[in-house]
């Protein structure tokens, strides 16, 4: 059974829908990073989770129990979940005070977990902080002492908003590895709102790209490589995006006009379709060369920007095509602007959707 089911939420906020037809299931142990636009309605979901607020329908289940129509059992449930804010508040008197407060209102004993807070201060970079006050802490040490305050309680779902936004490199540092070290011990379920891509890919097991419903959800590798529509390729930076009429030339190859040109894609879909194609996996050459890549099209350098030990091409062959060549290639073959070049790319490396 799932830890955490959320079914057809809806959230509406004067007449406007925040959330529209939000499913989700989390399995225990796993992580889930919620990505979108700023506005997208990720924090209002974190919210939903933490039955800070209701939806405006549609169903949460924790642990298989209906939460989302059961008040009595509220705070019940909430006492499950830790969540860390994007601006956590500190509560007057000492770091130690602050990090306890949740095993007080739980009515847990205290001083039992005293060493368990020296371990997450040390791991936070924190150690000796125990007295502090509280009020005289920066920005990023009060972010830490909010993930410590979370951690303390063994929260079966832990949640996170934009937990390193506007934060220094050491602190980002210190609360990304305390979260990958969580992950990897699998005894927390996380589940956490950002618009860091990088940071989703590299500290969820999933992800999922929301701007007031979901577009796709599945592992990193699938949603960057496989984007299922063009509201996701857009976001994830995925290069290429050209639209265009598809013909099935049989069940495993499909021809992809694109204006002047056509474009061989693995694939069995027709009509009307979007393709993309990674920029790395465009070969660049001199000279038309024999290669079992089915796409070998003549182009024009238009464009060539330097970003250190990759460089970007921009090529005409009748669209602008992204390319990214490393700088031995680019050298070894004498590339300028204005430059006659042949891209080769595999049928398989076009990703078609509609």
């Amino acid at each position: 059974m799932p830890l955490l089911e959320i079914e057809h939420v809806f959230k509406e906020y004067e007449g406007k829908n925040v959330l529209e037809d939000i499913n989700l299931h989390l399995k225990r142990g796993t992580s889930l990073g919620i990505i979108g636009p700023t506005g997208c309605g990720k924090t209002t979901l974190l919210r939903i989770i933490d039955l800070i607020e209701r939806p405006s329908s549609g169903k949460i289940y924790f642990d298989g129990i209906d939460v989302s129509k059961t008040p009595k059992d509220e705070l019940k449930h909430r006492r499950k979940i830790g969540m860390v804010f994007q601006k956590p508040v500190v509560f007057k008197g000492t770091v130690l005070e602050n990090i306890q407060y949740g095993l007080k209102v739980r009515n847990r004993e205290k001083e039992s977990y005293n060493d368990k807070i020296i371990g997450l201060l040390k791991s936070l970079g924190l150690e000796g902080y125990e007295d502090r006050n509280a009020s005289t802490l920066s920005g990023g040490e009060t972010q830490r002492i909010a993930l410590a305050r979370a951690l303390i309680i063994d929260p079966k779902i832990l949640l996170l908003d934009e937990p390193t936004a506007n934060l220094d490199p050491l602190s980002t540092d210190k609360i990304e590895a305390m979260i990958e070290d969580i992950r990897k011990k699998k005894e927390t379920t996380i589940v956490m709102a950002t618009h860091n891509l990088i940071q989703g890919q590299r500290l969820c097991d999933e992800i999922a790209i929301i701007n007031k419903r979901i577009f796709q959800i599945g592992k990193p590798e699938e949603i960057f490589r496989r984007p299922k529509n063009s509201f996701v390729a857009d976001f994830v930076g995925m290069k290429n995006v050209i639209k265009g009429k598809a013909t099935k030339i049989n069940h495993t190859l499909t021809s992809i006009n694109i204006g002047e040109i056509d474009v061989y894609a693995s694939s069995n879909l027709e009509e009307t379709v979007y393709m993309s194609i990674r920029p790395e996996d465009i070969t660049v050459s001199k000279m038309k060369v024999k290669s079992s890549a089915l796409n070998d099209l003549k182009g024009i350098v238009k464009g060539i920007v330097d970003d250190g030990t990759i460089i970007t091409l921009k090529v005409d062959i009748g669209e602008i095509f992204t390319v990214y060549m490393t700088r031995k290639s680019f050298n070894d073959l004498e590339i300028s602007i204005g430059s006659h070049v042949w891209l080769q790319f595999k049928a398989t490396a076009v990703h078609v959707f509609k």
